[in-house]
């Protein structure tokens, strides 16, 4: 837990890192937290890690299910799918923005990400934090600090789309032509071929996501 928070409660300390691990992709959704475990990596007893999981579990970031004990929660149908409906929206637009205003640098720093998260020895874990990191960099190259506020303000709900669940076999080598279709059209100065990119590549996780969720 960071020094800037040394003076919070401490259930609150823990129910910020716990928030902070599901948005990085620490836990993902159907993923048990266990109460032990982060407890130990905390050096705390069990009772704030225990407060800490009733508040998410309040908000609706985690349920507690018979004989598993809390689980980072997953989303209902319909909940997925006006959940990808709207962030397609916001993805095409952002990459249409990062087209018109990324810098180079930038840019390059998308093409770092995209080839880290596929280096040879990136796992399904490091993928999908990858794929994380490179849609927050569009978000932030798009330069329009609305468009990046209703990203933030959305990143809970949109953490919830992922885990390594939604990672098929095959699906890796189609992640990084789609991504690299994305950041090949922003680094061409292309905001149509950047936009309708993005959007082709959410509508393709979408698909995958529903029937790995609903039809396995």
């Amino acid at each position: 837990m960071s020094a800037e928070n040394s003076d919070l409660p401490l259930a609150e300390k823990v129910y910020r890192q716990l928030l902070e691990d599901i948005r990085e992709g620490q836990f993902h959704p159907g993923e048990r937290i266990k109460e032990a475990s982060i407890a130990n990596r905390l050096g705390i007893s069990r009772t704030p890690v225990r407060e800490a999981i009733r508040r998410l579990q309040s908000e609706g970031r985690v349920t507690i299910e018979p004989q598993r004990g809390a689980v980072v929660a997953e989303l209902d149908r319909l909940e997925i799918s006006e959940l990808y409906l709207l962030r397609q929206q916001l993805e095409g637009i952002a990459a249409r923005f990062a087209a018109q205003h990324a810098s180079d640098m930038e840019i390059e720093q998308m093409q770092v990400i995209l080839d880290r998260a596929h280096g040879e020895n990136a796992d399904k874990r490091a993928l999908n934090q990858g794929n994380w990191d490179l849609h927050k960099a569009i978000f932030y190259a798009a330069k329009n600090r609305f468009l990046l506020k209703t990203f933030n303000a959305l990143s809970d709900d949109l953490a919830l789309l992922r885990g390594a669940r939604y990672i098929p076999q095959g699906r890796p080598a189609e992640l990084y032509k789609e991504h690299k279709a994305i950041v090949d059209a922003i680094r061409a100065r292309d905001p149509d071929r950047a936009e309708q990119a993005a959007k082709d590549h959410i509508e393709s996780s979408y698909r995958i996501h529903l029937q790995i969720a609903f039809e396995m």
